[in-house]
């Protein structure tokens, strides 16, 4: 009997197979199609643990399909696709029970007509369940910490089959894991995340030419380190991509109080001489969610990622630098501190709980760019991130052991394989960030 076969014996009008169109759909992610041995679309955690059981009993490597916006295609085995889990309901309260296949903007379109919202991605295609396991900085990362600190509960289904709910008094090592650990110890079916007021909310953007680059960064870490935890702000500096994108340093901002209050909490940037755009206004939290571009960029990112424990001019001077080199290169920096380092660096496999703030730095080569290449431009990009303490796994896209060392802590990552080998001795669940079994 043929694994397809299996499937539709176990799951009756769940189980898809080449040429169908959900099968189409269930393969296809961000970064294009994969090739699969056959999809299933469950409608309710009982579904997702016979899939679980199938694909455990027949050596299938298992994928979940969560939004689809991250990972890499599946090649092989069970693509568990949960886009028919996408509910978002309020109950009585602050507490929002989310699907594990819904949108970020599932969330934000549900919570909107009550004031609510739960920090989130950056765009309104990011799937929940990436970031509900993965961490999840988001637009209010300094007032409501990471969308992980948010989790009170997590309605999971194990590799043995098992559906279970994982909180802080039941199943607590499993609950710990999951906010941070990444889909290494099952599938989370249904968030319970605790929502957070977002009423009265300002902000928008401010753009800079490129003709001080280094005094738009000093002015924005004064900023940073100066402010509530009410503000929030995310520095993207970008190279020209033709007349209709200009380069230079671009704010994002969001506040939870008046105009004139963010005006003063940004004096320091505003009256630099080379703002050329200032747009702040009431808005909503909706609004701060982009559309992501679609498909795969055509473009080859050389860089990195990780979590900044001080702005200091060693650290600013070594992004100026990285910026001057040989190709385009873009840099983020996104302010952390308040909310999210309030929280004990034990309490979840996110350690780097002292960071000051979060880069991204990226050198743009073509898509057919060599390796060689690839490697001599990281040589002129990589200064600051010497500066960092740690990566953030959803932004991270090389793999293995050594860069696990460099996401995770070492009692860290050893807590998280004593997990891993409680709830899945038999390393069922292998994603791109693999932890394997104590």
């Amino acid at each position: 009997m043929s694994i397809l076969s299996t499937l539709s014996e176990a799951l009756p009008g769940r189980a898809f197979g080449p040429g169908s169109p959900e099968y189409d759909a269930g393969r296809t992610v961000f970064l294009g199609p994969g090739t699969p041995d056959a999809v299933v679309r469950p409608t309710n955690s009982a579904e997702v643990a016979d899939a679980v059981r199938t694909a455990v009993a027949h050596g299938l490597a298992i994928h979940v399909r969560s939004g689809g916006h991250g990972g890499e295609p599946a090649t092989d085995g069970l693509v568990i696709d949960l886009a028919a889990l996408d509910a978002v309901t309020l109950r009585d309260g602050d507490l929002v029970d989310v699907g594990g296949g819904a949108h970020w903007s599932d969330v934000a379109d549900a919570l909107a007509p009550h004031g609510l919202a739960v920090t989130s991605g950056d765009t309104r295609d990011v799937g929940v369940g990436g970031i509900g396991v993965g961490g999840g900085i988001g637009w209010l990362v300094r007032t409501h910490g990471l969308a992980v600190d948010l989790l009170v509960e997590a309605e999971v289904v194990t590799a043995s089959g098992d559906v279970v709910a994982a909180n802080a008094d039941s199943h607590a090592d499993l609950f710990w894991a999951l906010r941070g650990g990444g889909g290494n110890f099952g599938i989370v079916t249904r968030f319970t995340f605790r929502a957070s007021p977002v009423d009265g909310l300002v902000g928008g953007q401010v753009r800079f030419d490129d003709s001080d680059v280094p005094a738009v960064l000093r002015a924005w870490r004064e900023v940073t380190l100066a402010s509530p935890d009410e503000l929030n702000s995310t520095l993207l500096v970008m190279p020209p991509f033709g007349p209709e994108m200009p380069g230079g340093p671009q704010l994002g901002v969001a506040l939870r109080g008046s105009e004139a209050e963010l005006r003063r909490l940004l004096a320091p940037l505003l009256e630099l001489p080379s703002v050329t755009e200032v747009a702040l206004a009431p808005l909503d939290y909706g609004e701060l969610l982009e559309a992501a571009p679609p498909g795969k960029p055509p473009f080859r990112f050389v860089g990195g990622n990780g979590f900044v424990p001080e702005l200091s001019d060693a650290f600013l001077d070594a992004c100026v630098q990285a910026l001057d080199a040989s190709a385009p290169t873009m840099l983020m920096l996104r302010a952390l501190g308040g909310g999210f380092g309030r929280v004990a660096p034990e309490a979840t496999p996110i350690a780097f709980r002292d960071a000051q703030a979060f880069l991204v730095v990226n050198g743009v080569l073509g898509p057919d760019a060599s390796d060689e290449a690839a490697a001599d431009l990281l040589l002129e990009v990589d200064a600051p991130l010497a500066h960092t303490s740690g990566r953030y796994a959803n932004f991270t896209q090389e793999y293995g052991d050594d860069v696990l060392a460099t996401i995770y802590p070492p009692a860290t990552l050893e807590r998280l394989r004593r997990v891993k080998a409680q709830v899945d001795p038999r390393d069922a669940f292998r994603p791109a960030h693999h932890i394997r079994p104590a």
